[in-house]
């Protein structure tokens, strides 16, 4: 097939500031971002942070009902919650102001004395609220409303999640890395099969075959790969030998989803489900998450040695994704004109033209 001959991001836009500033404005600002897992917010005063694009959010649970908010006091500017995730009330921890459920500032000491707010005045100092939506273990946020909802958003996508979320319930693995490369490229580099030979021809290369179909559901898209046989017969024993809870209708295969902007999750063989964000810290910095789970099966040393193994095999694939992220975002600073893109570069090439959507204001190349 052609070379796909579509808009193509300009090299500039992966590190300038300009371009990243209107990203924060048109892209994290305006689309539905996966904030945290339900369990994490299962209890009263049970909260996460997130960092949207250059905005602290914390979403909390108060008494049952999830709300979202801007991560800083309206009094003198502090990140209220300073931890990525924890329980305790929506306290600052400079002054101690303390906030309700409508972000309110209700427990403000020395306030008659210093301050003297009446109940209009601390309504006026409450904190910016966004609009907080779950599906299953899910949870998500929107800074700015408008829009579709959560479910019309995820589309197709939303039904894979639920199976997900209700399959695979054993955290195996939850950690962060910081890369040096626009969030864009970090992205890129799961949405492509091509680089498999050349970057991961002992990690990723053999554990599956030459086979794939892509798909597409409004701006997300999936690409299912075969796995290899020495690869499908490995993960039947440990299905077997562990008794995992799994899905047989995943078998043999490798199924990987983008949600747009930044979600990256995948299921391996029904049994295993990886789930990834590609967050931007500046122009030349992302901020790569991942959480590695299994579904429910038999304790002992043997799961904890799939365990083990799972979590070096992931280790050994994102050091490998890095190491030619970083090296293509040093690239694009010294470039010109456009990257080529083939055809099997068509979820890129969708995930460009997504882009472009909404960033109007930049030139195709």
């Amino acid at each position: 097939m052609p070379a796909y001959t579509g808009p193509v991001i300009s090299p500039h836009a992966y590190s300038d500031p300009a371009v990243a500033g209107e990203e924060a404005s048109r892209i994290f600002r305006r689309t539905w971002i996966f904030a945290g897992l339900a369990e994490e917010l299962a209890g009263d005063n049970d909260f996460v942070v997130r960092d949207i694009a250059g905005t602290s959010v914390v979403v909390q649970n108060f008494g049952g009902e999830l709300r979202a908010f801007r991560n800083v006091c309206t009094h003198r500017f502090a990140l209220i919650q300073t931890e990525p995730c924890g329980n305790r009330r929506l306290q600052c921890p400079y002054h101690a102001w303390l906030f309700n459920r409508d972000g309110v500032p209700v427990g403000i000491p020395g306030n008659d004395a210093f301050f003297g707010f009446g109940r209009a005045e601390r309504a006026a100092l409450a904190l910016e609220r966004y609009e907080v939506d779950a599906r299953g273990r899910f949870v998500f946020v929107r800074l700015e409303g408008g829009g579709p909802d959560l479910d019309t958003w995820l589309g197709d996508y939303g039904t894979v999640l639920d199976g997900a979320g209700h399959l695979f319930t054993d955290g195996i693995d939850d950690a962060t890395q910081t890369w040096t490369a626009n969030w864009k490229i970090g992205v890129e580099s799961v949405l492509e099969v091509y680089h498999v030979d050349a970057t991961h021809p002992d990690t990723f290369k053999p554990f599956t075959v030459k086979e794939w179909q892509t798909g597409f559901c409004g701006a997300h898209s999936r690409c299912a790969t075969r796995l290899s046989d020495t690869s499908a017969h490995w993960w039947d024993g440990i299905v077997t030998r562990l008794g995992l809870a799994h899905d047989p209708g995943g078998a043999g295969v490798y199924d990987h989803y983008f949600v747009f902007p930044n979600l990256s999750f995948a299921i391996t063989h029904g049994a295993f489900f990886s789930l990834q964000t590609y967050d931007p810290l500046t122009p030349d910095r992302c901020a790569l998450r991942y959480r590695l789970f299994l579904g429910d099966g038999k304790r002992g040393a043997a799961r904890n040695a799939v365990a083990g193994s799972l979590r070096d095999f992931n280790t050994r694939v994102l050091a490998e994704d890095r190491f030619v992220s970083e090296a293509a975002h040093k690239g694009a600073r010294q470039m010109d004109r456009p990257a080529v893109l083939g055809s099997v570069e068509d979820r890129i090439a969708a995930f460009h033209g997504e882009w472009f959507g909404r960033m109007p204001a930049q030139d195709a190349c």
